[in-house]
């Protein structure tokens, strides 16, 4: 009997590294389908001690697009879809996120992750675009932008960090408490992050939640270690916003439960020069939650920009 036990525990382990394996093959099938569909190619180059990968596609002026913290460049690619037919589109893996290299004795701090997005920009011989960002990308897109202006004809910030927000979000409160939500050791805390990020998530095929859980788990230990780069310039931006006099655009989703809809006031009392945005019934990825509406409020501001 014994025996016929560890039979079925074998056959068992077979057919759940069998299904890890399928899953695995059918969440990148459909993300190769999502970029195709999206014009986008994946493409690769290198820095310092990185190895980049990036996604392109479209003719015009380039936009460049820049993810939040543990996010990636898929992230981007509904909203991609709706804007590469009027411009040229470049969706970078930011060093230490999806299949760009990790260093672990690299700064992955606001401001080397701006020079890095600079020596992407050099590599792929772009002098000036509009540049966009989400949370954490916002912030290094500040950053870059407040450096580098010469670069950039526009800046666009999707529910970006930067600024303390005067009513605190759920994840302030929950930090308070000792609860890093980014900080994954289970589904349960894997849940807890998709909950507060979105507040109308996106339909996503079967693997796809699945295979992101495992990916969290493995680069858990990486992500820790850009979240304690990242925080000590993660909201010191206040100081820097009237050096930016591009035309801003500022989007944000109202239901927001990471960095509260009450720090755009901020951002618009201290830019030079903004338009805003605020969609109802969206969270913190208003590009997932409503790419296309996201998508035409952009494309809006960018032509009255001509």
């Amino acid at each position: 009997m014994n025996g016929f036990n560890n039979f079925i525990v074998l056959l068992a382990c077979i057919f759940m590294a069998g299904c890890t394996c399928i899953e695995k093959k059918m969440f990148n099938t459909e993300i190769a389908i999502e970029r195709y569909l999206s014009g986008l190619h994946l493409k690769t180059t290198s820095i310092d001690e990185h190895g980049i990968y990036y996604l392109e596609g479209g003719e015009g002026e380039t936009v460049m697009l820049v993810h939040g913290f543990t996010a990636d460049k898929d992230s981007w690619i509904r909203f991609a879809k709706s804007i590469i037919g009027h411009n040229h589109v470049v969706i970078v893996d930011l060093p230490g996120h999806g299949q760009s290299t990790y260093c672990k004795q690299c700064s992955y701090s606001i401001t080397s992750q701006a020079q890095y997005l600079k020596q992407i920009v050099d590599n792929l011989g772009i002098d000036q675009m509009h540049l966009a960002g989400n949370s954490m990308g916002g912030r290094i897109s500040l950053a870059f932008t407040h450096k580098f202006q010469y670069r950039v004809k526009s800046l666009a910030l999707f529910n970006s960090a930067g600024v303390n927000a005067p009513n605190p979000s759920e994840f302030n409160k929950l930090l308070e408490q000792g609860k890093n939500i980014f900080d994954i050791k289970s589904k349960k805390d894997f849940d807890l992050l998709m909950a507060l990020s979105m507040s109308s998530p996106p339909f996503l095929p079967w693997p796809v939640k699945s295979i992101k859980y495992q990916q969290y788990l493995a680069r858990n230990t990486i992500h820790q270690k850009i979240y304690n780069d990242i925080t000590q310039e993660l909201w010191g931006v206040k100081d820097i916003l009237h050096t930016i006099q591009v035309p801003v655009f500022i989007l944000w989703g109202k239901e927001d439960k990471l960095i509260d809809v009450s720090c755009v006031p901020i951002f618009e009392n201290k830019l030079a020069n903004t338009k805003t945005v605020i969609l109802e019934n969206t969270g913190h990825c208003p590009m997932l939650e409503k790419p296309k509406l996201s998508a035409k409020h952009y494309l809006e501001f960018l032509s009255h920009l001509e």
